[in-house]
């Protein structure tokens, strides 16, 4: 059953488990923890369903944390993304479905001394989400020219990639996936994992921010939300859910967010002090035939090279309007792309960091953001975007132009990586939709925040199960691992419960 701001839950509520975030996370938890019997209560800061506009704009204030308003402060500051509505950031993502590579996983299950994070182990549970959402290949007919050129690319080159996996079934190539879904065709938790779960007896109140735990002694019984109007953010009603569990999925920002704002994140240990970001920039081409990289599936190409692991290069899907943005171009050279716009085709470049950053909680109850750069991640973003100029050019491309203020247009790979050897890092245009690891799962409570089940080292009753908990960056997109690793978490739950 879903509840929203006019037809709220009544304001003290008892349950066997509350779980606060409707995203991927928290939708895979409470899957598991209704589908074994619990009564599960919901919380979610969001609109109880999709508030679907093809307007960024919109897209922003109903379903973007903070209005898409997050800057990271440090080295340079950068826009950070994260979704929110129930389906949370599957709402307004771009469907890509990556398993975390296996030595990843691996160094995981030796750091965590769990076998349950092999490879192997994790397939069954890989295997049964992206059944349940829908995950396939994208298939030529909805790519779009945009997606073709990389994967042309890729193959001329010999090198790993091509058209990407996504939870797309029912996917016709609009290209506004970030905006959220116009027809439906999106396997968004909303539609499968959400649904499983209330079908099973979840409750879910929508338009809740959650504002504090409820604990007693040493253990977690709770956690109080304050109603806010969709569309005027004006306060309503507060609401008092008192479980055995509590289990927190707000994501890898909102869940040390509201412990800061709550005050206790000083006695669970390192809570938001290892932000990692996957951060990125991009480059574009002109090509001679026309593209319109607005239309055909979003971001559905990639390249990987095992040379260069910590990079991953995938698909620049934009509207003519941002894309004259993304290039940051201005005056003659802005007209210039803008006569362009229809020949442009590109790759967003991401990096598997190893950054320094953290998560606090302003007095307003925003979240204030650090991140650090070290110069290995700056190396590996110069020379993933060499990579990517090597991908556009074999794929169809006749020049490229990284999307950094002052940079020029190249015909070779080699005449970006000259360029890029003197770039400092404040002239690219910066970006990050992937904040993680803020409450690490570990061994030692002085550097991690939970055990490898997920419960807090440090608080009974208190477990996490989003990107939080992720012991090190992925190097891939995040949304299949974090259902994989909630799943995982509310098994254990089960299991521990007897």
């Amino acid at each position: 059953m879903r509840f929203g701001f006019d037809n709220p839950l009544p304001d003290s509520v008892d349950a066997d488990a509350v779980v606060v975030g409707a995203g991927p996370g928290g939708a895979a938890v409470s899957r598991i923890l209704t589908g074994g019997g619990l009564r599960v209560v919901m919380l979610e800061e969001g609109p109880p369903r999709s508030r679907f506009r093809p307007s960024f704009a919109h897209t922003a204030k109903y379903h973007m944390q903070e209005g898409a308003s997050m800057l990271v402060q440090g080295s340079v500051p950068f826009p950070v993304m994260a979704g929110r509505g129930v389906g949370g950031g599957s709402l307004v993502n771009s469907a890509i479905c990556f398993r975390t590579p296996e030595n990843v996983l691996e160094s995981w299950a030796e750091s965590l001394d769990d076998d349950r994070y092999l490879a192997q182990n994790l397939a069954p549970i890989y295997d049964e989400i992206e059944a349940r959402i829908g995950v396939a290949p994208v298939s030529e007919a909805t790519a779009g020219e945009n997606n073709m050129v990389i994967a042309r690319g890729a193959q001329k080159l010999g090198l790993e990639g091509g058209l990407v996996r996504r939870n797309a079934p029912g996917c016709i190539g609009c290209g506004i996936c970030n905006y959220g879904c116009p027809v439906g065709g999106k396997g968004s938790v909303d539609q499968n994992l959400i649904l499983d779960a209330e079908d099973a007896g979840l409750r879910l109140q929508a338009d809740c921010r959650a504002e504090a735990l409820l604990v007693d002694g040493r253990r977690a019984v709770g956690v109080v939300g304050r109603l806010h109007h969709p569309d005027t953010k004006a306060p309503g009603a507060v609401v008092r859910v008192r479980a055995k569990l509590v289990v927190l999925a707000a994501g890898a920002i909102g869940t040390p967010r509201l412990l800061w704002q709550d005050g206790i994140a000083r006695d669970l240990g390192p809570v938001g002090e290892q932000l990692l970001l996957h951060p990125g920039s991009g480059i574009l081409g002109v090509c001679d035939h026309e593209v319109h990289m607005w239309k055909g599936v979003t971001q559905g190409a990639y390249v990987w090279d095992p040379q260069l692991p910590e990079a991953l290069p995938h698909t620049i899907t934009a509207p003519p309007e941002a894309l004259v943005i993304q290039s940051g171009r201005v005056g003659l050279e802005a007209k210039q792309v803008m006569r362009e716009v229809n020949h442009l085709c590109g790759l967003g470049m991401m990096v598997s960091d190893r950054g320094v950053g953290s998560v606090r909680a302003s007095r307003s109850g925003r979240a204030k953001l650090r991140y650090e750069w070290v110069p290995e991640d700056v190396d590996v973003l110069k020379q993933g975007l060499v990579l990517s100029a090597r991908v556009l050019l074999a794929g169809g491309a006749r020049e490229v132009f990284v999307t950094a203020f002052g940079a020029g247009r190249h015909r070779s790979a080699e005449g970006v990586a000259a360029e890029l050897d003197d770039l400092p890092l404040h002239a690219f245009q910066l970006y990050s939709a992937h904040p993680m690891s803020t409450c690490p799962m570990g061994l030692d409570p002085e550097t991690s925040v939970l055990n490898p089940a997920g419960r807090a080292h440090r608080m009974d009753g208190l477990y996490i199960a989003d990107a939080g908990v992720f012991p090190s960056s992925l190097g891939v997109n995040p949304q299949l691992t974090t259902m994989a690793l909630a799943t995982l978490i509310g098994r254990g739950i089960l299991q521990e419960r007897g």
